[in-house]
């Protein structure tokens, strides 16, 4: 039995991936129905929407009182976002929450290798919280459905 066929028989989601021109794994999936790219980002610790598309999609988000950000970047202050859905392929993640947060420095590196922008990260929150399993012979990403 293949990696996938056990891992589907055991209740979790198939989702592919493809790499970036950087060599990261991405897929796509939907913000509130509308389609964005999403950056598989282990060393991620939270799940993050981009501050540009949160404003240009009209989403309702409150600033938390901390700032974070990624290895090297700035400190940027952290909003959590409000009522939005993301779903990648037919697979629900589950964050401890949506953030929201400027992401221009990330898509700026990515620019810089010739990579697509990303309109999220997710992040360890969720693959903690689903036992997330990443085949890279099959270029997938495993979520496990239960709760």
């Amino acid at each position: 039995m293949s990696l996938s066929a056990f891992l589907q028989s055991n209740g979790y989601r198939q989702i592919p991936l493809t790499r970036n021109a950087v060599g990261h794994f991405e897929t796509g999936g939907t913000l509130s129905g509308r389609p964005v790219r999403v950056l598989v980002d282990t060393g991620a610790a939270s799940t993050v929407v981009s501050l540009s598309l949160a404003k240009q999609m009209g989403l309702s988000f409150t600033p938390l009182g901390r700032t974070g950000g990624g290895a090297g970047s700035a400190e940027l202050e952290i909003f959590q976002l409000e009522g939005a859905t993301l779903m990648l392929d037919h697979a629900t993640p589950r964050p401890k929450a949506l953030y929201v947060m400027d992401l221009s420095h990330v898509n700026e590196a990515l620019a810089n290798k010739q990579a697509s922008p990303v309109d999220v990260i997710l992040g360890a929150d969720v693959f903690e919280k689903q036992a997330a399993v990443i085949d890279y012979g099959t270029s997938s990403l495993f979520l496990k459905d239960a709760a």
